[in-house]
């Protein structure tokens, strides 16, 4: 009895390991960048919000964020896009993109001021990113 069953406890084994082994690798590289944002034109040392964007839409909890310095992961993919929105759920006309973003530790220079695909200038509300 137990000879017939050793291959397919083998074979539930191995793909035991090899579902593990993809859970592992989803979870060593998420794919996250660190916004700082500033109301006042050029960024100074004051900035008025920091947070973590990631894949899903994050609002932006301070007023007027019209400039931002990004600050990317070294294991973020390079084909990542920052999406800056006028509006605070991520599906408004009115929005900035940024990118491809290169995967550094290094902050990125001031970008800004924010316009939109039609030149006009705009505070941020959201953002999310898109590799």
């Amino acid at each position: 009895m137990w000879i017939r069953l050793l291959p397919t406890l083998l074979l539930l084994q191995i793909i035991a390991v090899q579902a593990e082994w993809r859970f592992q690798d989803f979870s060593v590289s998420p794919k996250w960048i660190e916004l700082k944002g500033f109301s006042k034109d050029g960024c100074q040392e004051e900035l008025d919000f920091d947070a973590t964007i990631d894949e899903s839409c994050r609002i932006i909890s301070s007023t007027g964020i019209t400039n931002v310095v990004v600050v990317a992961r070294d294991s973020l993919p390079s084909t990542c896009i920052l999406t800056l929105y006028a509006d605070d759920d991520c599906k408004g006309d009115s929005y900035a993109q940024i990118g491809p973003i290169t995967p550094t530790s290094v902050p990125s220079v001031c970008i800004g001021p924010i316009q939109n695909p039609a030149g006009e200038l705009f505070g941020a509300k959201a953002a999310s990113i898109k590799c």
